[in-house]
C-alpha cells in the first residue's frame, strides 16, 4: 500500500496502534463537548478557561480541563494559550454534518455494539434482547446523515402538488420538522411506534417553530391497515433510511408491505431514501477513508443489530416491481450512497 491510503493508516506499527487511541478516545470526547454544549460555547466566544467553561455549561471544571488538554494536544481543532481555550485552525470541522453523524450516531448511538462485541460474538448476548441503542441519538445521527437531500425531497413534493406529507418511522421528528421549515406551506403527520420518540418530536417541533403544523400519531408503519383512516389528507409518505430495517423479516415482508400501503392509498405517493449496498470490489477500489463510514453502516452496524443486511438499488427496484407499484424516479449521486426513490402505489 503506497501513497494517501498509507499515510492514512500510519507508515508503522507504532503510528497505527496510537492513531486507533487517538481516534478512539477523540471519538468520545467530541460527543461528549458537543452533547454538553462546550463547542458550541467555545464557537460563541472563544478564549475561556475551563473553569469559566465549565460554569457555563455546567459540567465539572477539573474534568472538563483534562478533557480539553487532551484534545488541544491531540488534535487541531482545540487550541490552549495561556491556559485558555479556543477553536483552532479547524475548529469548524467539529460542526460538519459528517462528523454530527459520526458522534451521534456512531459513537452515541452504536458505541454499545462494540462495547458488547466480545459477548455477542461468542453467544452470550444478542442485541435487542440484552441491550439496545439509544434511539434518541441514532435520530440525531441520522438526521445529519440524511439531511443533505432534504431540499430535494421538499422539492419533489412541490412538484407532487403534496401539502400534507407523513414521515414513516419518525423517531424524534427531526425530518419532517426540517421539511416543514424548508417550506413554510406544508404541513406534517409523524408516525411512529415509539411513544416516547412521539413526545420528543413534540418538544422539538415546539421548539422549532413548526407545531401548528405537525400532527404526530402513533402507529405500526407495517400494519398501514390500522392507521390508514386517521390520514386521509396525505397526499404523500415519505421514508428516509427506514424501510431497511424491515428486512430483518425478509424481502418478502416488504415487499408485502408495500402492497398493503398500495391498497391503503391507492394513487398516492411513497418517497423513500436508502443506502445503496456497496460490493467488495468497490470497497478495494475507494479511498481508505471514503470507505469507513459505509462499512461501518453496512458491515457492522446491520448484521450486530440483526436487521437484515442493506441492499442494492437494483434489488428495491425488484421489490417496488413485486409489489406492483411504479417508480416514477429514482436518484441515486447523494452523498453517502443514499438513494432516492419516488414511487406511486
Amino acid at each position: 500500500m503506497t501513497g494517501v491510503n498509507a499515510e492514512w493508516l500510519g507508515g508503522d506499527v507504532k503510528a497505527w496502534a496510537q492513531s486507533i487511541r487517538n481516534g478512539y478516545i477523540r471519538a468520545f470526547i467530541i460527543l461528549a463537548l458537543h452533547e454538553t454544549g462546550v463547542f458550541e460555547a467555545l464557537r460563541r466566544r472563544g478564549g475561556r478557561t475551563a473553569q469559566e467553561l465549565a460554569a457555563e455549561c455546567d459540567v465539572d471544571a477539573h474534568l472538563l480541563e483534562g478533557t480539553l488538554n487532551f484534545l488541544a494536544h491531540a488534535d487541531r481543532v482545540i487550541e490552549k494559550r495561556d491556559g485558555r481555550f479556543s477553536l483552532g485552525e479547524r475548529g469548524d470541522w467539529v460542526f460538519a454534518d459528517q462528523v454530527l453523524a459520526m458522534s451521534y450516531g456512531a459513537v452515541g448511538g452504536y458505541a454499545s455494539l462494540l462495547y458488547n462485541m466480545v459477548d455477542t460474538l461468542k453467544g452470550r448476548k444478542r442485541y435487542g434482547v440484552d441491550f439496545v441503542r439509544p434511539g434518541d441519538l441514532i435520530a440525531k445521527g441520522s438526521y445529519y446523515t440524511g439531511k443533505s437531500n432534504y431540499p430535494w425531497v421538499v422539492s419533489q413534493f412541490q412538484q407532487l402538488g403534496a401539502r400534507v406529507v407523513a414521515d414513516l418511522g419518525c423517531g424524534s421528528g427531526d425530518v419532517v420538522i426540517a421539511f416543514c421549515k424548508l417550506d413554510p406551506s406544508l404541513h406534517g403527520v409523524g408516525i411512529d411506534i415509539a411513544p416516547a420518540a412521539l413526545e420528543e418530536a413534540r418538544r422539538r417541533a415546539d421548539a422549532a417553530g413548526v407545531a401548528d403544523r405537525i400532527r404526530w400519531m402513533l402507529g405500526d408503519v407495517q400494519r398501514p391497515a390500522t392507521w390508514a383512516a386517521s390520514v386521509p389528507d396525505v397526499q404523500a409518505f415519505n421514508a428516509i433510511m427506514v424501510i431497511h430495517e424491515f428486512l430483518r423479516d425478509g424481502e418478502d415482508a416488504v415487499v408485502e408491505m408495500f402492497r398493503r400501503m398500495k391498497e391503503a392509498f391507492p394513487g398516492r405517493h411513497f418517497l423513500m431514501g436508502e443506502f445503496d449496498r456497496i460490493s467488495d470490489d468497490e470497497y478495494e477500489q475507494m479511498p481508505y477513508p471514503d470507505r469507513i463510514h459505509p462499512l461501518f453502516y453496512q458491515e457492522i452496524i446491520h448484521p450486530h443489530t440483526w436487521q437484515g443486511l442493506p441492499i442494492t438499488k437494483e434489488a428495491w427496484l425488484r421489490i417496488f416491481e413485486l409489489a406492483g407499484t411504479e417508480v416514477v424516479t429514482m436518484k441515486d449521486d447523494f452523498p453517502f450512497r443514499l438513494v432516492e426513490f419516488v414511487v406511486r402505489f
